[in-house]
C-alpha cells in the first residue's frame, strides 16, 4: 500500500498536479463525525500523506481527488445522505464515492460498484481504466 501511494504521489507531482498536504488522523476523525461515516483505513492512510488535490486541480485524465473539506461540503449540501463522494470526473460530470449502507466504491451516475477498496480505485486512476468511464 505504501509503495502504491508513494508512486501515485510521485506521478501526480511529476505531472504538475498541485496536492494538498496530508492531514492528521485527529482531523480525519473530526470530519468523520460531521459525515457520520468512518472512512476505511486505507483511505485514511492515503489522506495522511495527501489531502487530495488543490481546489480546481485535476490529473491528466480530468479526475480530481477532493480534499476532506470538499468531501464534507459536498456531502452536507447533497440530498443523498447515504453517499460520500470523494472524486469527480470532468468538473463534476459524475463522482465516485462510498455508500454508507454498502461496500466498495461506486460511480454515482450508474450506482455501479467499480471496485472494492481505495487502493483499487487509485490503481484504476493511475491506469486510466475504462471502468472509470
Amino acid at each position: 500500500m505504501e509503495d502504491l501511494y508513494d508512486l501515485t504521489i510521485a506521478i501526480w507531482s511529476q505531472t504538475n498536479v498541485k496536492l494538498q498536504e496530508g492531514i492528521s488522523l485527529a482531523l480525519i476523525s473530526e470530519f468523520e463525525s460531521k459525515l457520520d461515516f468512518k472512512f476505511p483505513e486505507n483511505f485514511k492512510a492515503f489522506y495522511q500523506k495527501v489531502n487530495g488535490f488543490v481546489e480546481g486541480e485535476w490529473n491528466k485524465d480530468m479526475f480530481s481527488l477532493w480534499p476532506i473539506e470538499r468531501i464534507t461540503k459536498e456531502y452536507l449540501i447533497a440530498e443523498n445522505k447515504d453517499y460520500v463522494p470523494f472524486c469527480d470526473y470532468l468538473i463534476s460530470c459524475y463522482t465516485f464515492g462510498y455508500v454508507k449502507s454498502g461496500e466498495g466504491i461506486i460511480m454515482d451516475i450508474t450506482s455501479d460498484k467499480i471496485c472494492n477498496t481505495f487502493e483499487e480505485f487509485i490503481q484504476l486512476l493511475n491506469s486510466n481504466s475504462d471502468i472509470l468511464y
